[in-house]
C-alpha cells in the first residue's frame, strides 16, 4: 500500500514568523531610543537647571610663576622694557579659569576663548523676575565678541546669552544683546578707563588671548 504524503506546510508560517520577529525588533530599537531620550533629557535638566559645581582649575607651580608675571605686566605695563615683543601677553584658558579660581568663583564660573569670542559658563541664582525658574539655580552661557573700535578703543559685546543650549530673547535679558559692556561702564569706573587706556591691541584664538601693551 502507498504511503499517502504528508501535507505540506503552509508557506505563510515562516513569514509570520519573520513579521513577528521585525516587529519585535522595532519595538525594541524605538524602546531603546525612548530610553536614551529621557536619560539625555534628564541629564539636561540636572546640568541645567541643577548644576553640580564646576571644577576649579590649579596650576603647577611653573604654570603659576609665569601667570604671575603676566599680571605684574597688566598692573604696571610702564615697567616693561618698550620692545614691542617684551609688551605682547599672551593668556590661556587654563591661567584665566586658575584666576577666578583663586578669586574664590571656579566653582561657578569658567571662561572658554573661541575665533574672536570669550564665552563663560556661570552658575547662579535667577533673579526672581527672571521669566523662567524664578529663585532657581541655573546655569547659563554668556558669549562676547571682542573687538578694537574704529576709534582703537577695545569693546566687548554681549552676542549671546544661553540656558542649556537654548539662547534667550533679547526682551528677556534687558534688551543686553550687541551692548558694549565697556563703553556703557568705563565713564564710571576709573580702574576701567585705566585697563582698556593700556591696551594696543586684543586678538582672541582657540584658547589663548593675545594683549599688545600701549608703551
Amino acid at each position: 500500500m502507498q504511503a499517502t504524503p504528508e501535507p505540506a506546510a503552509p508557506a505563510t508560517a515562516p513569514r509570520a514568523r519573520s513579521t513577528k520577529k521585525i516587529i519585535l525588533i522595532t519595538l525594541a530599537v524605538i524602546l531603546g531610543c525612548a530610553g536614551i531620550a529621557a536619560a539625555t533629557g534628564a541629564l539636561w535638566v540636572k546640568h541645567t537647571f541643577y548644576p553640580s559645581p564646576m571644577k576649579p582649575v590649579s596650576l603647577t607651580a611653573s604654570e603659576q610663576a609665569a601667570l604671575n608675571g603676566k599680571l605684574q605686566a597688566l598692573n604696571n605695563p610702564a615697567a616693561i622694557p618698550p620692545d614691542e615683543a617684551n609688551r605682547t601677553i599672551i593668556i590661556n584658558e587654563r591661567e584665566v579659569n586658575a584666576y577666578l579660581a583663586q578669586q574664590q568663583l571656579g566653582e561657578s564660573v569658567q571662561v572658554q576663548f573661541a575665533e574672536g569670542q570669550v564665552s563663560a559658563a556661570i552658575i547662579l541664582t535667577a533673579p526672581p523676575d527672571f521669566p523662567l525658574v524664578p529663585n532657581q539655580k541655573i546655569r547659563l552661557r554668556f558669549t562676547f565678541g571682542t573687538s578694537l573700535t574704529p576709534a582703537h578703543k577695545l569693546s566687548l559685546k554681549l552676542d549671546d546669552l544661553s540656558l542649556g543650549g537654548i539662547s534667550l530673547p533679547n526682551s528677556w535679558i534687558g534688551d543686553i544683546k550687541g551692548l558694549d559692556l565697556i563703553a556703557a561702564n568705563v565713564e564710571s569706573d576709573p580702574a576701567l578707563q585705566k585697563f582698556v587706556a593700556g591696551i594696543q591691541s586684543l586678538d582672541i584664538h582657540n584658547g589663548t588671548l593675545r594683549l599688545v601693551l600701549n608703551k
